[in-house]
């Protein structure tokens, strides 16, 4: 499937919306809606904090879905290139598949620890609030320090995508070009702008 440009195109660009919208409401709860006892009920342009930490986790597990599809669909290069790493290739593929081996790992690390803060370790509210499972650890982490990792893998992976979408920005902007093109009518023809 990964020969399917078009298709990959639009796939990809669902991935990423719905990793922009996870990455803005992500940094919008760490650092501009306050959080705390009550901190639930704070408005933010139109919508609770719970409402804002519904958002990021749901568009976040349809963005890890629409990963997996994508490693699914690109499984056959992925083994290609990881059989040819240390023989012939050339730099550019190696950077990329570098590059994207490390994007793949901080999203794991990422989705997982998200995933454990979310849907494993439960809040237990203010200092536990009436939780009796306050205290509980996964793999000897407790639910602050997943959501540390989920925190600060988030970020490597959005320098990692930011380097990523650098190294092919010329890619992009053709592909973009080629598949958003409208007809324009001209005197006597009507021809692609």
């Amino acid at each position: 499937m990964y020969g399917n440009t078009k298709f990959n195109f639009w796939f990809d660009i669902s991935i990423f919306i719905a990793f922009i919208i996870t990455a803005i409401t992500g940094v919008l709860l760490w650092l501009v809606i306050p959080s705390g006892p009550g901190s639930g009920w704070i408005i933010f342009a139109g919508l609770t904090r719970q409402e804002w930490v519904n958002l990021h986790n749901w568009v976040g597990l349809t963005m890890l879905l629409g990963v997996g599809l994508h490693l699914v669909l690109h499984w056959r290069w992925i083994v290609c290139v990881a059989e040819r790493f240390f023989k012939r290739l050339t730099q550019q593929v190696r950077i990329n598949f570098t590059l994207d081996s490390l994007m793949f790992v901080t999203f794991f690390l990422s989705g997982l620890s998200g995933l454990v803060a979310w849907l494993v370790l439960p809040s237990g509210g203010y200092r536990g609030g009436r939780n009796p499972f306050y205290g509980l650890t996964l793999l000897g982490l407790a639910r602050h320090d997943w959501s540390d990792l989920h925190l600060w893998a988030s970020l490597v992976l959005m320098a990692i995508l930011l380097i990523h979408l650098v190294l092919h920005w010329q890619w992009l902007v053709c592909v973009i070009r080629r598949y958003t093109q409208t007809a324009v009518c001209q005197p006597g023809k009507c021809a692609t702008a």
